[in-house]
């Protein structure tokens, strides 16, 4: 469990071990991340693209059958009467809601492809990162740079190990991810010194 790791973890950030709320953040945040990765697991473009490929053809081939239907005036009548569509109002030709939500269904499964190019594993450890840059930036007295060597990059390091259960070298290392957290932390300083108006002294 995450536990065994937080004494470590306190350490490299230069925060006190008697933290409690840095220690429970840390606790919370590593657990969270857990969950996520066992719970949506995410497959490779290529094989999450080709079942909703699937998915999409398949609707495609059953509204052009349905469409097909219409050449046959009788067989037609008697499929859009089946009770299986509910009760016949107005000798009805066809049942629309069919049709629109199999084109729904062709719309969502377009929609929901991956057309990132690169690893997907990417967005998610950076996503860890960012986790780590956070509590980096909320507790640690120690200065935050995206540096490879710097204290906050040993301590994301070590928070990815905790949180992911690997050695993230193993996973093609950090110093990206750590850059890109850093970056993003320092273009958010303007604004926030922007949001703090200085008051304005009467003469």
């Amino acid at each position: 469990m995450s536990k065994n790791k937080i004494p470590h973890l306190l350490k490299l950030a230069g925060v006190s071990p008697t933290d409690k709320k840095a220690a429970d953040w840390l606790s919370h945040a590593i657990d969270g991340v857990r969950r996520n990765d066992k719970a949506v697991e995410r497959p490779l473009p290529a094989d999450h693209n080709a079942f909703l490929t699937d998915i999409e053809k398949a609707a495609k081939e059953l509204i052009k059958r349905l469409e097909r239907l219409r050449r046959h005036p009788f067989s037609q009548h008697i499929f859009w009467h089946s009770k299986a569509f509910g009760p016949v109002h107005n000798n009805r030709v066809e049942v629309g809601e069919v049709l629109s939500t199999l084109e729904r269904i062709v719309r969502a499964a377009d929609m929901a492809k991956d057309r990132r190019q690169g690893r997907p594993r990417e967005t998610g450890k950076q996503r860890v990162v960012d986790l780590a840059f956070g509590f980096f930036e909320r507790f640690s007295p120690r200065t935050r740079s995206g540096t490879p060597t710097g204290a906050f990059a040993t301590f994301a390091r070590e928070f990815y190990s905790a949180a992911i259960g690997s050695d993230p070298e193993r996973d093609g290392g950090l110093d990206r991810q750590i850059r890109q957290a850093a970056r993003s932390f320092i273009k958010r300083q303007p604004a926030q010194r922007k949001s703090v108006k200085k008051p304005r002294h009467s003469s």
